[in-house]
């Protein structure tokens, strides 16, 4: 299992999702920048009004999201043998990694979700090792590899 693959893909998935926020914000942010003299209707200050805040909460998400994104560039790539931060864990129905959380995403083939160290489902396989097993919310794995 390429771990650096794994984590590369989470990257791109950020970044993308970087940008998304940063176009979004500049796209609100030429509604905010009107030529006061050209507003001909009082309603026009009331949408530059809310272009701002929508702009400010672009600004947000695209702080936290650059935020996460040092989380991912963090997360190890060194071979784990217990699941913890940066573990990619293998189990018999769906395989994760371990440091941020993702919607399910393909690497050479394989499906993955990313669980941060909060998800519920951490707290039942943190610690795991290959062969054990855990449960989560009905469900039983059974742990194949942690890389």
């Amino acid at each position: 299992m390429n771990k650096t693959a794994i984590k590369n893909k989470l990257i791109q998935m950020q970044q993308c999702l970087i940008q998304e926020f940063e176009e979004k914000m500049n796209l609100t942010h030429t509604m905010v920048d009107m030529d006061e003299e050209d507003v001909r209707e009082p309603e026009d200050f009331s949408h530059q009004y809310e272009a701002g805040e929508m702009e400010h909460l672009f600004r947000i998400q695209l702080n936290r999201a650059k935020g996460k994104l040092q989380e991912i560039e963090s997360i190890s790539t060194e071979p784990a043998s217990a699941v913890d931060k940066g573990a990619v864990v293998e189990t018999d129905l769906r395989n994760f990694i371990v440091g941020h959380s993702t919607v399910p995403f393909w690497v050479k083939g394989k499906e993955f979700v990313g669980i941060s160290k909060s998800a519920p489902i951490y707290a039942v396989m943190a610690g795991k090792c290959k062969g054990e097993t855990f449960s989560f919310c009905g469900v039983d794995y059974q742990i194949n590899n942690i890389y």
